[in-house]
């Protein structure tokens, strides 16, 4: 549906947002649009992720690495960025967007984004009260650790229903299948 149909006074702001978007990003990346590039993409998020989740537990013992967050925050924007544009945004859709199957598999990968986040954020809290409370290390670096390790429990939220939503996908063209 777009803006020009008859039906369009009824969208409501999000999907009229989410109608802007996808006009704007229509025919980005049009080579990154095949399965296996999707799952590339996928995969690059979680390397990013499993990357930087090392460097912020290494900072605690050597605070120097932390400066590769810097490098590997633009990879994983980028990777991100790419993704997200590649599978139209369809984990961030509008339900009216999404056919039955999408709707359910995005609202499962939603729930199981929910609960590893909260699982990732409380076993991160905790373990920040203890040490605290045993005045375990060095502060400033244990909350460097924790806290980059809380920003990619944040990305793990992120990328769980964009990859469920890049294996729903089919190839854009007869081509790439």
């Amino acid at each position: 549906m777009t803006t020009t149909d008859p039906g369009a006074a009824t969208l409501s702001p999000a999907e009229l947002r989410y109608e802007k978007q996808l006009a704007r990003l229509e025919g980005s990346l049009r080579s990154w649009r095949t399965p296996a590039r999707r799952r590339l993409l996928v995969r690059l998020n979680w390397a990013c992720i499993a990357v930087m989740s090392a460097i912020a537990v290494t900072s605690y013992f050597w605070l120097p690495i932390a400066i590769a967050w810097i490098p590997m925050t633009v990879a994983i924007c980028a990777a991100w960025s790419m993704l997200r544009t590649v599978i139209d945004m369809k984990d961030a859709a509008p339900a009216r967007y999404l056919d039955e199957y999408e709707t359910m598999t995005l609202l499962r990968a939603r729930s199981t984004a929910l609960k590893a986040l909260v699982a990732i954020l409380m076993a991160l809290g905790m373990l920040l009260v203890w040490a605290s409370s045993l005045e375990f290390g060095d502060g400033h670096r244990l909350a460097y650790a924790l806290g980059g390790l809380a920003i990619l429990g944040v990305f793990v939220g992120g990328v769980i229903p964009a990859a469920a939503m890049a294996r729903t996908m089919d190839p854009a063209d007869p081509d790439d299948r």
